[in-house]
Order: C-alpha cells, then sequence, then structure tokens
C-alpha cells in the first residue's frame, strides 16, 4: 500500500500522515496486516490499492464487462474457457502484485441464469430481488427514524411479494397501535 501511495502522494507531509494511519492498526496482534472495514481511511484506501487491480484487468485482460464495488467485484465473459483464464490470472495478480487472496467462497464462475449476488441484491437476466439476508437485517434494525431509506430499498430493488410484506411490517410496527 505504501508503494502505490508513493506513486501517487508527492507531498512529503501528505505522505508521511497516510503512512501513520496506515502502521497504526493491525488486524492480527503483532503483525502489520489489516485495516478496519468501518474506518472511512480504508475505504478510500481501498479504492487506491484496488485500482492496481481495475487497470490489470481493464487493461492487460482487456476485458470489457468489470465491474467493482469496494472489495467486491464481477468479471462477465461468455465464453467460459476465456473466463477460467481470467479468474487465474486474477488470482494471481491479486496474490503476487497485492499480497491479497481471495476468499475461496467468492471465487466462483456461475452462470448468468443462476443468478448472481452482489451487494445484497439478487441479478437475473430478467431482474432483481433482495437476498433473504437483506430482508431479514431490514426487518430487525426497521424503525421510526429510518423508514425512507427502507421503504426506497425495498421498492428499487425487491419484489412485489417483498413490497407487500414491507408494508405489512410498517403496519404491523408503527399503525397497529394507533
Amino acid at each position: 500500500m505504501l508503494k502505490i501511495l508513493s506513486f501517487r502522494v508527492k507531498d512529503s507531509a501528505t505522505f508521511n500522515l497516510l503512512k501513520e494511519i496506515i502502521t497504526s492498526y493491525t488486524a492480527i496482534p503483532g503483525q502489520k496486516v489489516g485495516m478496519p472495514i468501518g474506518n472511512l481511511a480504508s475505504q478510500i484506501f481501498a479504492n487506491i490499492y484496488l485500482n492496481e487491480l481495475d487497470r490489470f484487468i481493464v487493461h492487460r485482460l482487456k476485458t470489457k464487462n468489470y465491474l467493482r464495488y469496494g472489495d467486491d467485484f464481477i468479471v462477465i465473459e461468455p465464453d467460459m474457457g476465456r473466463l477460467e483464464l481470467f479468474k487465474n490470472q486474477i488470482i494471481r495478480f491479486l496474490n503476487n502484485e497485492l499480497k491479497l487472496t481471495v476468499n475461496p467462497k467468492s471465487d466462483k464462475i456461475i452462470k448468468v441464469r443462476h443468478g448472481l449476488k452482489l451487494l445484497g441484491i439478487k441479478f437475473w437476466p430478467s431482474g432483481r430481488t433482495l437476498t433473504k439476508r437483506n430482508l431479514l437485517r431490514l426487518e430487525k434494525r426497521l424503525n421510526i427514524n429510518n423508514i425512507s431509506s427502507y421503504s426506497g430499498l425495498i421498492k428499487q430493488h425487491g419484489n412485489y411479494k417483498q413490497i407487500k410484506r414491507f408494508d405489512w411490517l410498517l403496519y404491523e410496527k408503527f399503525l397497529a397501535d394507533l
């Protein structure tokens, strides 16, 4: 990370501040590895660090169908053989160049017709819906302060059944006692 930042940040005071932030935390005691995910700086550092992956995939692998959000990414390719080659090259790049490992649970090649889970939403060629995990989280966390946020989420990504269920949940939680 510091090596990549040294190419991008020319001001020594700024670089030293960033170095202080990065080296101030370790996920594994006794080792200089990791940053807390909730830390706002870690989100910025993830984008800077994974920009190297973006450049590798777009410019070296030359795939046109690539999307990354934070540390989640997908590559869409109709040729299964080429996709397998991309997968191996990306894993090798992450291991060798960025010293990152891919979670085996996330290291999958799936057919589009089976649906793709990404960022709490399951996508199909015909549409999208919220994952069960996100629906349960929504029901558990719903309160008077976040109704509009969750309402927008359901209306944007939910299916008819999920929207109706949300409407009943609103009624039960907030209107039934009136």
